[in-house]
């Protein structure tokens, strides 16, 4: 819900205009909370065609994001560019006084997330990042009926998701593991919310399937263990095969086995099969409003009031060091304790 009015719209900027940034200056414009009053892109033909298809003046399309917070007066900023630019872009905005709104992944490294986050506890500002799968409509069901006791204890999660091979983009290309720095910290991310846990021991393995043509590190798979001692099999995988046709190349499994139900989460479809019962379907629920929206309301309301976001810098603390467990596991192959790894750095 709004809290802001006409007359009190929020400035922000949008640094990075690739498919990302153009997608979040659309849903800038959608709310009534926000007035976009600028982009940044280093690129001249992608800062032309965002002043076209984002409808941005061209005297509000800037080259670096310094001049264009200098010039604008923006309050908030939305970084949309390739990970490694994340933290330089964050820390600049954050300096200047603006709140951020940040896309996955958070950083490219605990280290640099956890000075974001103090930078941004220290000057009082919002740090929200934008991963909005917990948001989807399947994974916030299956989080309610879990938090509702409907499937009692979780004992296992078996977590499967599989993609066509594609073209992917240049940042991503670069990066050792792509898998887990492309959907794979999302799923992770979105594992951890809906059970509501932390995780306190992971074991991964980052690889590139025999026929594969990507880039290393195109699969993974990854075994979690939670502070309630449940047990989670994640694996995932740019390289798959088949299916080109289904879901748009993609495909999407989670398995809740608890003490009471397990619930089958395919695609977009729960099903639920408690003891005793026949299975049943779980509706979802409308989607009134995107996932992104979801985000930017939260954002709203942390600018104007105060209110500490769902989905704040400090709450993805916990991810990034999901995240990099996954990353010396798979270099050191042995199991790594998240929870140390943020007592390292803190």
């Amino acid at each position: 819900m709004s809290v802001s009015t006409p007359s009190i719209r929020i400035r922000v900027i949008v640094v990075g205009m690739g498919g990302r940034g153009r997608y979040w200056a659309g849903q800038l414009r959608d709310n009534p909370a926000y007035l976009v009053v600028g982009c940044v892109e280093v690129d001249e033909e992608r800062r032309q065609r965002a002043s076209l298809e984002a409808g941005i003046p061209p005297q509000q399309c800037f080259a670096d994001l310094e001049t264009a917070l200098d010039e604008s007066e923006a309050q908030a900023v939305v970084v949309a560019t390739p990970a490694e630019d994340h933290q330089p872009s964050c820390e600049l905005a954050l300096s200047k006084g603006a709140g951020v709104l940040v896309e996955k992944p958070f950083t490219v490294s605990l280290r640099e997330a956890l000075q974001l986050v103090e930078s941004a506890e220290s000057k009082g500002l919002p740090l929200i990042v934008a991963q909005n799968y917990r948001y989807m409509r399947s994974f916030r069901t299956a989080r309610r009926l879990i938090a509702e006791g409907v499937l009692g204890r979780i004992g296992i999660v078996v977590c499967q998701y599989y993609r066509v091979p594609h073209e992917m983009t240049l940042s991503l290309s670069r990066v050792q593991h792509s898998m887990l720095w492309g959907a794979g910290v999302h799923h992770l991310d979105a594992l951890r919310y809906v059970l509501g846990k932390n995780v306190t021991r992971v074991m991964a393995e980052s690889f590139t399937l025999p026929w594969g043509q990507l880039p290393p590190g195109a699969s993974m798979r990854v075994m979690l263990s939670m502070e309630d001692d449940a047990r989670v099999s994640y694996s995932g995988t740019y390289e798959s095969s088949g299916h080109e046709f289904f879901e748009r190349g993609q495909e999407f499994y989670i398995r809740f086995v608890g003490e009471r139900a397990t619930l089958h989460v395919f695609q977009r479809w729960l099903i639920l099969c408690e003891r005793h019962k026949l299975p049943r379907l779980i509706r979802r629920g409308a989607r009134t409003v995107t996932e992104e929206q979801v985000l930017l309301g939260q954002f709203e309301r942390s600018l104007l009031v105060g209110e500490e976001p769902n989905a704040s810098g400090r709450d993805n603390l916990q991810t990034m060091a999901v995240v990099e467990a996954c990353v010396r596991s798979s270099n050191e192959q042995r199991w790594i304790n998240p929870q140390e790894l943020l007592n390292e750095h803190q």
